[in-house]
C-alpha cells in the first residue's frame, strides 16, 4: 500500500517578507503570499484529491483554500482538516525575531564563525542539532527541541498513513522548515540547504514502512 503526498509550503507571509522567525506565530500573508497559493493550485488543477490536509496555523489553512479554489479535478472538496501536528518548528522566545538574531544566539552558544543568517546554522549543523541548539539558546527553553518536533510530526505522519488507501493522492500544506526536516530526514541531508520557495511543491511516495522523494521544492512542474 502506498499514496502519493503532495507537500506545498505556504505562501508568502509578512513575517517572511522581512526575515522573521515565524515559527508558531501566525502572520498574514502578503499578496504575493496568496498568489503563491494560486500559483500552486494552477500547478496542482489537474490533481484529483481524496484528502487535503493542512497545518492549523491560518497562512497554510489559507493556502490550502487558494490550491483547492483552482482545482478542477476534486469535486467534493470541501475545506483542508487542520492538523495541529503539522506545525512549524516552535522557536519559543526567538519567535517573531530577525531571523539573523537567533543564528547569531545559536552562534554565541556552539563557538560558531561567521554565522550571519538562519540558514547559515544548517552548513554547520544538521537539522536536529540545529533545533536543539534553538532550544538551549533559547532562555526559557520553550523553543522546540528535535524530540518534540518529532513526536508531534510523526503523529502527523501516522494520521495520513491510517486515512489515505493504496494509490490515492493527498494534498499537505505545511512550512519551510518542518518540510526541509522532513526531507532532511526522509531523503537525505543534501536537501535541508536550499532556500524554501513559498507556494513549492514536493512529491513523495509514502507506505508503511518508507517515503521516498520524488520532487521536491519546486516552483515550476505542471502536473
Amino acid at each position: 500500500m502506498s499514496f502519493n503526498l503532495f507537500v506545498v509550503r505556504h505562501g508568502q507571509t509578512i513575517f517572511n517578507k522581512y526575515n522573521r522567525m515565524q515559527g508558531w506565530s501566525d502572520a498574514p500573508l502578503t499578496e504575493k503570499g496568496i498568489a503563491d497559493g494560486q500559483a500552486a493550485g494552477n500547478r496542482l488543477a489537474n490533481v484529483k484529491f481524496d484528502h487535503v490536509f493542512s497545518s492549523d496555523l491560518t497562512r497554510a489553512v489559507r493556502t490550502a483554500r487558494f490550491i483547492m479554489n483552482r482545482n478542477n479535478a476534486t469535486p467534493d472538496y470541501a475545506e483542508p482538516t487542520e492538523l495541529a501536528q503539522f506545525r512549524e518548528e516552535f522557536f519559543g522566545t526567538f519567535e517573531g525575531l530577525p531571523g539573523p538574531t537567533a543564528a547569531q544566539a545559536v552562534a554565541e552558544l556552539k563557538g560558531l564563525k561567521d554565522i550571519s543568517a538562519y540558514g547559515d546554522l544548517m552548513a554547520e549543523m544538521s537539522q536536529d542539532e540545529v533545533m536543539n541548539a534553538i532550544h538551549a539558546a533559547d532562555p526559557t527553553h520553550d523553543a522546540e527541541n528535535a524530540e518534540q518536533f518529532w513526536t508531534r510530526v510523526e503523529a502527523g505522519l501516522d494520521i495520513l498513513k491510517t486515512t489515505a488507501k493504496d494509490g490515492e493522492n493527498v494534498l499537505l500544506v505545511v512550512h519551510g522548515t518542518l518540510i526541509r526536516n522532513l526531507a532532511g530526514k526522509y531523503a537525505g541531508p543534501e536537501y535541508t540547504l536550499p532556500s524554501m520557495h513559498n507556494g513549492s511543491i514536493s512529491k513523495w511516495v509514502v507506505d508503511q514502512d518508507k517515503m521516498t522523494l520524488e520532487v521536491f521544492n519546486d516552483i515550476e512542474k505542471v502536473w
